[in-house]
């Protein structure tokens, strides 16, 4: 870097440099052999049940628009253990997603293995004008599947709950790409795949449960509109809420050590 060269746009240089977007035969074959040890290790070693996939999988195989789905984060594998065993094997099938660009684009191996895993570099800190954001709007935008964390990391609750707030990153795509959004929460995979283990444990139950789909059309972002004003990051955010409240509803259906209360949380 010299002295007059911007350090942003070397950070984003060296962030992007092993990340390999353009489609290769070699990404078909690990790819389909992620997916399939990923089912292995979910419904042969452990056993994991699905509420409400009718609703799935009526959404991922009519839907007219890009299709935007959000979890809870877990554990190191939540994807790709739990995404694999949704939708088809079909390289053009497997959802996209948002990655640390240096945990997982860090090195140049990292780099041929997680852009063959569809994985798409996200730097840290770097704001949402960055190319990854854009690449994954491209993708909502032909009608592809990304998913989200948008906690933006793992949670350390000893429980396992959701925490807050949600990265506005979820907001911008439903803003900007109208997708059809899918909250799914799940329960177990910290049993699976506990932190600071490396290997997946055996005989482990995972519960997935799915909310309902949502269409983010203009009358959806009209009623965000209304209480945000012209004030786009602002928007990003209430979406980024709304999110948060979708997610958090299931969470108190699901999960065990929550309190009971019949006044579940549903998002406007």
């Amino acid at each position: 870097m010299t002295e007059h060269e911007p350090k942003s746009l070397v950070s984003t240089e060296q962030a992007l440099r092993h990340w390999r977007p353009e489609p290769h035969w070699y990404k078909n074959v690990l790819c389909a052999l992620v997916v399939n040890t990923s089912r292995f290790v979910m419904r042969v070693m452990n056993r994991v049940e699905f509420e409400g996939v009718e609703r799935w999988e009526a959404l991922f195989g009519e839907r007219t628009r890009g299709l935007l789905s959000f979890s809870n984060h877990v554990s190191l594998f939540d994807d790709p253990l739990l995404t694999s065993n949704l939708g088809e094997t079909r390289y053009s099938a497997v959802r996209w997603i948002p990655a640390d660009h240096i945990n997982f684009f860090g090195s140049n191996l990292k780099g041929f293995i997680y852009s063959a895993g569809k994985c798409v570099p996200i730097i840290r800190g770097g704001g949402l004008d960055q190319p990854g954001f854009s690449f994954l709007l491209d993708r909502l935008g032909e009608g592809d599947w990304v998913h989200m964390f948008p906690e933006g990391g793992r949670t350390r609750d000893p429980e396992g709950r959701l925490r807050s707030p949600f990265k506005r990153g979820i907001g911008r795509l439903m803003a900007q790409a109208h997708p059809t959004v899918m909250p799914f929460y799940h329960y177990g995979m910290h049993r699976v795949l506990p932190i600071g283990r490396a290997f997946p444990r055996w005989g482990k139950r995972v519960q997935v449960h799915f909310g309902e789909p949502t269409i983010v059309d203009d009358a959806f972002l009209a009623g965000h509109r209304h209480e945000t004003g012209d004030d786009t990051p602002a928007l990003w955010q209430a979406l980024a809420d709304w999110s948060y409240t979708a997610l958090q509803s299931l969470e108190l259906q699901v999960h065990p050590n929550q309190p009971k209360n019949e006044n579940i949380p549903q998002p406007p």
